[in-house]
């Protein structure tokens, strides 16, 4: 008979976290090691091991079942501040599914989040996906938003080594990878308004001034932007595990201002299914001092710029795919994207739950800003 227990986290659980991750998602997986997942998890600011709840059996002496309360973080929406929890890498191993470890973790997981003061708890989930219906919904999450997922070749040489059956579609990749950018480039050399701009892609250093820039302007144009602070900085960009998760910055100046930027990282991913192996870049944020653009077109052209650089500098890092989750309401990002020809994917929504009585999220019209500090968790 099977025995599961349910505790939170303790040292040494590493190696069994990581892989009942690889085994609940092997058929489109970005391998987690016990490395990783202690940076993703330990090593984040103001982790707890309560914020990590464990199913055991016992019997066995296997773990069956995480769920992680990732961060807790107090965001702007509006002009209120609220405390809210993100839930991440909710897995139940395959050979004890259906048996009520996930609701019961997940409940775990939301007291502990009460206990800890929280107005909301927020997470990610397939927009089809049998956890959003079956599970999540069930708890009281209701979708917030819808988001996009942008995805672009920056470099089909790299693709096609990755992926050498996809040899046949270079001149169409080779289109759509480059004819974009070098019309555009065209077109921005006769524009007077872009003459003072300048950019630089720095690897793999930190970058405070940067840190500075995406909390001055992110700030006023993202709703939910929690800012960085040196403790976060040191986590996500400065102290990472390996060398693709050291960040490349990428800086965009006018008159030798920082008026935006974004930060990219890459994972290996390995999908079984598909017997597909690649190197994915993630762009993990994007801004743009909206202010100084004085017309809407501009403004477009301004993003066209800057995701131009973004492009470059996954280039240099030998990248074959690049990805961008992007919030539903950043209406001139996402038309910048499509006419650099990157692919829009409908995959994720993203849910929330009341935690305290006569509380409701707050509605806003600027773009929610979606954090992917060090990872997109399941691709």
């Amino acid at each position: 008979m099977t025995n599961i227990v349910f505790r939170h986290y303790k040292e040494g659980d590493e190696k069994q976290l990581a892989e009942l991750f690889n085994l609940t998602f092997q058929k489109s997986v970005v391998a987690r090691t016990s490395t990783s997942w202690q940076w993703r998890y330990v090593k984040s600011p103001g982790f707890e091991p309560e914020m990590c709840q464990i199913a055991e059996d016992i019997n066995k002496k296997k773990i069956v079942g995480a769920i992680f309360v990732n961060l807790i973080e107090k965001i702007p929406v509006g002009k209120r501040q609220f405390l809210i929890g993100d839930i991440n890498d909710v897995s139940t191993h395959p050979n004890y599914i259906n048996r009520g470890i996930a609701t019961k973790l997940m409940e775990k997981s939301i007291e502990y989040m009460i206990e800890k003061g929280c107005d909301f708890s927020m997470l990610c989930a397939g927009l089809k996906g049998f956890a959003r219906s079956k599970l999540y919904q069930k708890l009281g999450y209701f979708d917030l938003e819808k988001g996009y997922f942008f995805v672009h070749i920056p470099n089909v040489p790299q693709l096609i080594r990755n992926i050498f059956g996809f040899a046949f579609f270079f001149p169409i990749f080779f289109i759509i990878s480059y004819l974009p950018r070098f019309l555009y480039r065209l077109s921005l050399k006769f524009k007077n308004f872009y003459k003072d701009f300048s950019y630089e892609i720095i690897h793999n250093k930190s970058h405070y001034e940067y840190m500075n820039a995406i909390n001055r302007i992110s700030s006023k144009y993202y709703e939910g932007y929690p800012g960085y602070d040196k403790a976060k900085l040191i986590w996500a960009r400065i102290n990472v595990p390996t060398k693709k998760q050291a960040p490349t910055y990428i800086i965009i100046r006018k008159s030798g201002k920082i008026i935006g930027g974004s930060v990219i990282t890459h994972q290996k991913v390995e999908t079984k299914k598909f017997k597909l192996k690649l190197r994915l870049g993630i762009i993990h944020e994007i801004f743009l001092e909206k202010d100084i653009f004085n017309t809407l077109y501009n403004l477009y052209l301004g993003y066209i710029y800057l995701i131009d650089k973004i492009i470059k500098a996954a280039t240099q890092r030998y990248l074959g795919v690049l990805l961008y989750q992007s919030s539903l309401k950043a209406d001139v990002l996402n038309q910048a994207f499509k006419g650099m020809c990157f692919f829009k994917i409908q995959k994720d929504v993203i849910m929330i739950k009341e935690l305290k009585k006569n509380l409701k999220f707050p509605p806003y019209k600027k773009p929610l800003f979606i954090p992917t500090y060090i990872t997109l968790g399941i691709p």
